[in-house]
């Protein structure tokens, strides 16, 4: 395999920006499973996340620092939404001093609002003078608006981040991307807005979780890494599952896993406890 166009310096801590400014593309999925690959590489990882959602923090069990909704009060002070992104701001500057990972969930709808604040505050530059090596992570599915929808997003940050990994993530649960129909828009779409970054972007693929396996541990709050792990009975309390259902869901489940890792090994080179 080619070394891929988004490999990090080694070393290097790392920004991970997890972003589609459409919703149901995969990206707290996409959030979930770089947050166990980081555990398992003994990798520092801060979480934040430009949302109203919580479903991030009551799966990796502990607290996401949550930039909230446009304040009430930007409506007389425009300044207010800026001053809400401080405390991500001093995050940053917190993880860079310890030689830590951050990873940014940006929730849908947001993204032009986190890169007019890094413009405002020019925080390319301050990460570049914390050493971060930042990457942009954009999960969509085989339609035609998500597809429209990542392509805006990546214009959008990479004008605030031009120094920047780009990363698309290929989410398949709606189809793989190769069958699309030569003749249908999303097809279209993806010539004309995806295929002009493709120079200098890598490629993801996120398979499928076979007949919704995943859905019942999500359900219960596990996280991805656990569940290759668990033993049968186990699985059977937290999912509600048949001994027989449970094993198949356990193994799809673990078998996906194993396939996101190794696409993530293509393009995360985590800063650890070892290379401080």
């Amino acid at each position: 395999m080619k070394k891929n166009k988004a490999a990090a310096m080694s070393g290097a801590s790392q920004l991970i920006i997890m972003a589609n400014d459409k919703g149901g593309q995969g990206k707290t999925l996409a959030s979930l499973v770089v947050a166990d690959h980081a555990h398992l590489h003994d990798a520092p990882l801060a979480i934040a996340q430009v949302d109203v959602q919580h479903r991030l923090a009551r799966t990796v069990g502990r607290n996401v620092l949550t930039i909230p909704a446009v304040p009430r009060e930007s409506r007389r002070d425009p300044t207010a939404d800026a001053r809400s992104f401080t405390p991500l701001y001093h995050m940053l500057e917190r993880v860079s001093a310890r030689n830590a990972n951050c990873l940014l969930d940006i929730g849908a709808n947001q993204v032009e609002r986190f890169a007019n604040w890094a413009g405002i505050v020019e925080l390319d530059e301050d990460l570049e003078a914390w050493r971060f090596e930042t990457t942009i992570m954009i999960p969509y599915v085989a339609e035609s608006e998500g597809i429209r929808q990542a392509a805006m997003t990546a214009d959008a940050l990479l004008q605030r981040f031009p120094r920047s990994n780009l990363v698309f993530v290929q989410n398949e649960r709606d189809g793989e991307f190769a069958h699309l129909h030569e003749a249908s828009d999303a097809a279209s779409i993806y010539r004309r807005s995806i295929e002009p970054l493709l120079d200098r972007a890598t490629l993801l693929r996120m398979p499928v979780v076979e007949a919704g396996s995943w859905r019942p541990f999500e359900a219960a709050h596990c996280r991805l890494m656990d569940v290759p792990l668990m033993p049968i009975r186990k699985v059977m309390a937290l999912t509600g599952l048949p001994h027989p259902e449970s094993k198949i869901a356990k193994g799809e489940v673990a078998a996906w896993t194993s396939v996101v890792f190794g696409e993530l090994d293509r393009v995360l080179n985590w800063a650890t406890t070892e290379a401080k």
